[in-house]
C-alpha cells in the first residue's frame, strides 16, 4: 500500500491511498489503480465500475480532438452486464458516464466543452485527491480541469472534484454515489448557459433500442414524453442478453434547479434505432451563474440493478437519498 500526499485546487492537502486487491479474508471492497484506470469491485471481487483517467484516443482515423479521459466505463450490473457505451460512431464525444457542460460563457465569449470535436474546450483529469476502500464502500475523488481553447491558448476556467463511491444494497442492486464540487477560477464568472443538455450524461449500451428498453420518471413520464420534464428520479432499463437490468438516476433536493429537467432522446433517435441517452440537465431551461472563486455542489446517486425496479421502489430509494 502506497501513501501519497497531494494538494487539490482550492482545498486542503488530502491523502491518496493506492490500494491493491484485498484478500478474500478482508471482506472489503476493492479500489485498484492501474496504468490507465481505477477499478472498483465489491467484496466478492466483482468489478462494477471502471474510471478511465488517461486519455483514450478515438477509433480509426477520427480526429484526435475526440480523445478524452476522466469518465466511467464500463459500468456493470452485479451479474456483469455492461450498461455504458463510449465513442459510438454516431457521437464520438460520448463517454459512458461523464460530466461536461455545453454552452459555457466566460469573459463574454462562448465555449463548448461537451462537443469536443469543435475544439472549443474539453474536460481533463488532473490528479487524484483520494482513492479509498473499506468494508462499507470503495471509491475515488478525481480532480477535473474544465479547459477552454481560444486562439491557440488553453485556459482552465473551472476545477471540479468528482467523488465517486460504490456500495452494495443487496444481491441484485448497488449504489453509485456521485458528488461534484465545482470551483470557477477567481478572475471571472463562469456562466452555464441554457441549453437542452449539459452536466451529468449517460450513454447507454448499444444493446438498448426502442424495441427492448424504456424510461419511467418520478412524474410518471415515459420515453415518449419525458424529455424536458422536471424530475426527482428516472429509471432507464431494458434487455441485457437473456435477462434485464438498468439504472435508477436520483437527483438531490439541494441541487441547482431541482427538480431537474431531464434530456431523454426521442424514440426514433439515431435513424430510427432509438438508442438510449439520459442527462440530468439543470441548465436545460435556465442559466446557472457560477461566481468567480465560489464553490458549487451537485449530488446524484445511481442505483444499478439486475432484473426490474418498480416506481414505488424508486420513490422509496429517492426518499432515503434525499432525507
Amino acid at each position: 500500500m502506497l501513501k501519497i500526499i497531494m494538494t487539490t485546487f482550492g482545498l486542503c492537502v488530502s491523502t491518496l491511498w493506492i490500494m491493491g486487491q484485498p484478500s478474500d479474508a478482508d471482506n472489503m471492497y476493492s479500489a485498484v489503480k492501474g496504468a490507465d484506470e481505477v477499478v472498483l469491485s465489491n467484496p466478492d471481487g466483482k468489478p462494477l465500475l471502471t474510471y478511465r483517467y488517461t486519455v483514450k484516443s478515438p477509433p480509426g482515423n477520427v480526429d484526435e480532438a475526440y480523445g478524452r479521459g476522466g469518465y466511467i466505463h464500463p459500468l456493470q450490473t452485479l451479474s456483469g452486464k455492461v450498461l455504458t457505451h463510449i465513442q459510438p460512431a454516431d457521437h464520438y464525444h460520448h463517454y459512458g458516464l461523464w460530466n461536461p457542460w455545453t454552452h459555457v460563457q466566460y469573459r463574454d465569449k462562448m465555449y463548448d466543452l461537451w462537443n469536443i470535436g469543435g475544439k472549443k474546450g474539453t474536460v481533463r483529469f488532473a490528479e487524484f485527491a483520494e482513492i479509498f476502500r473499506d468494508k462499507e464502500h470503495a471509491g475515488f475523488e478525481a480532480v477535473h480541469e474544465h479547459v477552454i481553447f481560444d486562439e491557440g491558448k488553453e485556459t482552465v476556467i473551472m476545477k471540479e472534484n468528482w467523488r465517486i463511491a460504490i456500495s452494495q444494497l443487496d444481491a441484485s442492486r448497488y449504489i453509485v454515489d456521485i458528488h461534484s464540487t465545482l470551483v470557477p477560477a477567481t478572475d471571472a464568472d463562469v456562466i452555464l448557459k441554457e441549453y437542452r443538455y449539459g452536466g451529468l450524461g449517460f450513454r447507454a449500451t448499444p444493446e438498448w433500442t426502442n424495441t427492448n428498453s424504456g424510461v419511467l420518471t418520478s412524474t410518471g413520464k415515459t420515453r415518449k414524453d419525458a424529455d424536458g420534464s422536471l424530475e426527482r428520479w428516472a429509471i432507464m432499463s431494458g434487455q441485457l442478453g437473456n435477462t434485464e437490468g438498468g439504472v435508477l438516476f436520483l437527483s438531490h433536493p439541494d441541487n441547482y434547479n431541482f427538480p431537474e429537467p431531464v434530456r431523454i432522446w426521442p424514440v426514433d433517435a439515431n435513424g430510427g434505432r432509438g438508442d438510449q441517452f439520459f442527462n440530468f440537465s439543470p441548465t436545460k431551461n435556465m442559466d446557472w451563474v457560477l461566481e468567480a472563486g465560489k464553490t458549487y455542489n451537485l449530488h446524484y446517486q445511481l442505483v444499478v440493478f439486475d432484473g426490474s425496479l418498480s416506481a414505488s421502489d424508486a420513490e422509496q430509494l429517492w426518499q432515503s437519498f434525499a432525507n
